[in-house]
């Protein structure tokens, strides 16, 4: 059977319009490495030092909503500085599946004067609500290396998280 060009412009019509959509299970938001369907950031670091400095306050709450199926991820600047984000609760694993880090920029690690960020990511696995937690600490005061909740909290920001 042959094909007429107002068949193969009804096709692409149709598969522009899946992929406008995010039907297909690698579409943007989906856990197939699209895009997230929310993005946020943290703070930058003289933000974050200012609240700790009480010279503003401080950050409010974000709130995203997610269909099951469909991601969040939070860009986390990592720079080699005395001060820095560490995400210290996950929320409820029974609603959100944390996802593989993956970096979005070239600068090496560790490097004087560089820093590079990282994209954290969940994908929402059931309905309901839960609360993703980072603080801005300060590492020269950690006990522990490796626990950044025994670490002093200059500052912290909250993303509320619906699902459904």
């Amino acid at each position: 059977m042959r094909y007429g060009p107002r068949t193969t412009v009804l096709a692409a019509l149709a598969a522009g319009l899946v992929a406008l959509t995010g039907c297909s299970s690698d579409g943007p938001g989906g856990s197939g490495g699209g895009p997230p369907a929310a993005l946020l950031a943290l703070p930058a670091d003289l933000d974050a030092e200012a609240v700790g400095g009480g010279k503003q306050p401080a950050f409010e709450p974000s709130d995203v909503h997610l269909a099951v199926g469909r991601t969040v991820g939070m860009d986390v600047r990592v720079a080699p500085l005395p001060h820095g984000w560490r995400l210290v609760d996950e929320g409820d694993t029974a609603l959100l599946r944390r996802d593989a880090d993956s970096k979005q920029s070239t600068c090496p690690p560790k490097t004087a004067g560089c820093g590079h960020t990282v994209r954290q990511s969940w994908t929402a696995t059931a309905a309901g609500s839960t609360t993703l937690t980072w603080r801005y600490v300060d590492f020269a005061s950690c006990k522990e290396a490796q626990n950044p909740a025994s670490c002093r909290t200059l500052a912290s920001k909250e993303v509320r998280v619906t699902v459904g």
